[in-house]
């Protein structure tokens, strides 16, 4: 994680000059490895405990996952990307049109000149051509304004109805004639996400409050707040109710993990230096200890969907989950730092350990008390801690620090 974040830094900041080598990595061919993928369905149909001891091969194009990853960070301009996708874009049966559709989502300055092409793909009988389409125009943002008569078309068509509602909100009060048609999915599976348009179109209107009633139900508190993190600083007239969420939710979800994480999530995107999270998440920490305690008396298992836990296992789960929030917040926290530090130095997990230094990362130089840790961590045994403790102290490391 934390290797690919210095990557993507660095590719950030060469902007144009990197996308004619990124877009050439996309679209070179691609050798079809029939031993790899038989493999991998081999493996595939076998029992879970034949899974486990045998070792997974991804028939993935992993430097093309990260190309792609990378254009979409650096957002190149039109004036370099637009001349080597438009060969593809004018010929539908060109091998790398749907391609070229996706990729017109990447397009920064000057992406208005995407807009006319994605429109007509709109129109294609082709589902998984209006998919990309309606992707793209939902990352092109503003600058879509032209396509909003083509979007409100899209939200009634099944195959691009989330993303359109997305595309809509993007573009923002130019998209105003799309609010009549947005209320009424409000009664719909699409609500939440139809609330965060609406109030991007208008701030005014019904969308945040809608949000903030749906944050008071315990049965949806968590969704809710979700799609408020969603609005970042524009949603902080609900904080004081996605607060209160965090404080009162103590459920889990389908894999163990506790259901408050969402809500932590989405109160640093609205307000990320809202120090009023802190003392409720370290109740969450104190929670999370009396949990552990609990394992050792009583060897408790909790259920999840991939078979049942025992509680140490949830208990030290939290217990790093909440310290990675909690440097958010504060990243020089006494708790936080000591849960980190403590999982670096002797979790028996890669896993775990390289998390932690990951988490440590994130915090930035508020962590100088933990480069110890990092440090010794450079000669961890496992490569992947070993890069993200590096990585944990180029990020840490001040002028002068030795």
């Amino acid at each position: 994680m934390a290797e690919r974040e210095d990557g993507r830094d660095a590719f950030k900041a060469l902007g144009d000059q990197a996308a004619p080598y990124l877009l050439s990595v996309l679209t070179r061919p691609q050798p079809f490895s029939r031993p790899k993928t038989a493999y991998a369905e081999f493996r595939s149909k076998l029992p879970l405990y034949l899974k486990r001891v045998l070792p997974d091969v991804s028939t993935e194009d992993t430097a093309s996952l990260a190309a792609d990853e990378l254009l979409r960070a650096i957002r190149p301009s039109a004036k370099v990307l637009m001349p080597r996708l438009k060969p593809w874009l004018s010929n539908p049966k060109h091998s790398r049109h749907l391609q070229a559709v996706l990729l017109l989502g990447t397009v920064g300055d000057g992406a208005s000149e995407a807009v006319p092409f994605l429109v007509q793909a709109l129109q294609s009988t082709n589902q998984y051509r209006r998919r990309f389409a309606v992707q793209s125009l939902q990352n092109v943002g503003t600058e879509a304004r032209a396509a909003v008569p083509a979007l409100l078309g899209a939200l009634y068509d099944a195959a691009t109805v989330h993303r359109a509602i997305r595309a809509l909100g993007n573009i923002g009060p130019e998209a105003r004639d799309a609010v009549p048609h947005l209320e009424r999915f409000l009664a719909s599976t699409h609500r939440y996400v139809a609330a965060v348009a609406l109030h991007k179109i208008n701030p005014d209107g019904r969308g945040l409050r809608f949000l903030i009633e749906a944050a008071k139900d315990p049965s949806s508190r968590s969704d809710a707040a979700f799609w408020l993190g969603e609005l970042g600083p524009a949603a902080a007239p609900a904080l004081d109710i996605v607060l209160e969420a965090l404080r009162a939710e103590t459920g889990r979800n389908r894999v163990g993990g506790p259901a408050w994480i969402t809500i932590a999530d989405a109160l640093h995107r609205i307000s990320p230096t809202n120090r009023a999270v802190i003392p409720v998440l370290l109740e969450k920490l104190e929670d999370a200890e009396k949990l552990a305690r609990l394992n050792i008396a009583t060897g408790s298992v909790v259920r999840t969907a991939y078979g049942s836990l025992p509680l140490s296992a949830i208990a030290k789960s939290d217990r790093l989950s909440i310290a990675s929030r909690l440097v958010w917040f504060d990243p020089a926290e006494p708790h936080a730092l000591e849960v980190l530090v403590e999982t670096l130095r002797s979790d028996p997990e890669p896993g775990m350990r390289e998390f932690a230094a990951y988490a440590l990362r994130q915090a930035g130089p508020g962590a100088r008390a933990a480069m110890p840790a990092l440090k010794a961590a450079l000669n961890d045994k496992h490569e992947g801690v070993r890069r993200s403790a590096a990585s944990a102290l180029r990020k840490i490391e001040q002028p002068g620090d030795k």
